[in-house]
C-alpha cells in the first residue's frame, strides 16, 4: 500500500530529485517549532534574569533599612516601679480574623505585632503567671493559669497583675477585668477572667503603644510599633519598647504562608529586639519588668 503524501515515513531515495532536497511538511514544522523555540528562549532568560536582579536590589535595599531601623530598637527604661495591683490597657489589639486579609497588607497598622495575643486573650495574658525554668537562663517563661504550676514543677512562678482596667472606646465606659482561677484549669480557656464596670480607676499606670506606618518603610514590608509603660499621674512615659519586623518575603504568599505572621517569628533575622520566649506575649513581657506586679501577699 503507498504512502500517503504527507507521511513522515521515509521515502524510497529514488523519488527524491538529486538536485533539490524536499523536506515532508511535518518535519517543516519541527525545524520551524525548534528555530522560534531558540529565539524565544534567550529572551525568557533575559527576563528572569532581570526580575532576579531586581528581587536581589530589593532585598538588598530592604535589609540595609531594616538593620538601620534596628540600630533604634530595643527597650530604654528610665524608671521601674514594684507592688503594683493592677494595670490600665490604653488600647487592646483586636482580634484578626483567620487568614484575615491584614496579614497579607503591607500598610496593616499593627503589623509588627500580628503574633501577639489579641481581644480577650490580650487582656488575659497580662492575668496569667508565668513559668520559667531556671535552666534557660535569660529566657521567659510560658504564661498560665496558677494550676499550670502542677505541669511545671520546679519551675520559678512570677505572678501577673491582680486586675487590669480599660476604657471602652465606643461609649467611654470603664472596665476592671479579674481573673477567676476557680475552675483549676491547667490551659488557657475561656471564663477565666470576668470584666465588670467601673465608675473611676484604681491603676496609676498604663500600657500604650503607637504603630509606626512609614510608607517607604512599608513599601519594603518593614512594619514598627513603639509600646509605652505610663505614669498617669505625671504623663510621663517610664519605659519604652520600640520594635521592627521585616517580611522578607515581601508577601510571598503562594507556598500559603501569611506573610506578616510569618515575619514575626522570623527571629533575629526578621525581628528586633527578639527575645527567646516572646513571641506572642511581648506586650507582657515588657511592661511587667518596669511595672512590677505584687508578688504574694
Amino acid at each position: 500500500m503507498p504512502l500517503a503524501r504527507n507521511s513522515c515515513a521515509p521515502r524510497n531515495r529514488s523519488s527524491v530529485p538529486s538536485t533539490r532536497l524536499r523536506i515532508p511538511g511535518c518535519w517543516a514544522l519541527l525545524a520551524l517549532s525548534l528555530a522560534l523555540s531558540a529565539c524565544g528562549k534567550p529572551a525568557e532568560d533575559k527576563e528572569a534574569q532581570a526580575r532576579e536582579a531586581a528581587y536581589k536590589e530589593k532585598y538588598a535595599k530592604a535589609k540595609a533599612l531594616f538593620e538601620e531601623r534596628c540600630k533604634t530598637a530595643g527597650v530604654v527604661v528610665k524608671r521601674t516601679v514594684k507592688d503594683v495591683e493592677g494595670i490600665e490597657l490604653a488600647k487592646i489589639r483586636q482580634p484578626i480574623p483567620w487568614g484575615g486579609k491584614e496579614y497579607f497588607d503591607p500598610m496593616y497598622p499593627e503589623a509588627a505585632m500580628a503574633g501577639e495575643h489579641r481581644g480577650d486573650d490580650y487582656i488575659k495574658q497580662f492575668l496569667m503567671s508565668e513559668f520559667v525554668n531556671p535552666a534557660d537562663s535569660g529566657q521567659r517563661g510560658a504564661l498560665g493559669p496558677p494550676a499550670a504550676e502542677e505541669l511545671f514543677k520546679r519551675f520559678t512562678v512570677k505572678n501577673g497583675y491582680s486586675f487590669v482596667e480599660y476604657v471602652d472606646p465606643t461609649n467611654g465606659q470603664r472596665f476592671r477585668c479579674t481573673p477567676d482561677w476557680s475552675r483549676r484549669h491547667p490551659n488557657w480557656v475561656d471564663g477565666q477572667h470576668h470584666c465588670k464596670p467601673v465608675d473611676r480607676t484604681a491603676t496609676r499606670y498604663a500600657l500604650d503603644y503607637e504603630d509606626l506606618v512609614e510608607p517607604a518603610d512599608r513599601a519594603l514590608w518593614i512594619s514598627g510599633t513603639r509600646i509605652k509603660a505610663v505614669d498617669k499621674q505625671s504623663g510621663n512615659v517610664i519605659a519604652e519598647l520600640t520594635r521592627y519586623v521585616w517580611e522578607a518575603g515581601f508577601g510571598a504568599s503562594s507556598t500559603g504562608r501569611w506573610p506578616w505572621e510569618h515575619a514575626n517569628a522570623g527571629g533575629r533575622s526578621q525581628v528586633c529586639p527578639s527575645r527567646p520566649g516572646e513571641r506572642d506575649d511581648v506586650s507582657r513581657k515588657f511592661v511587667d519588668e518596669v511595672i512590677q506586679a505584687k508578688q504574694g501577699e
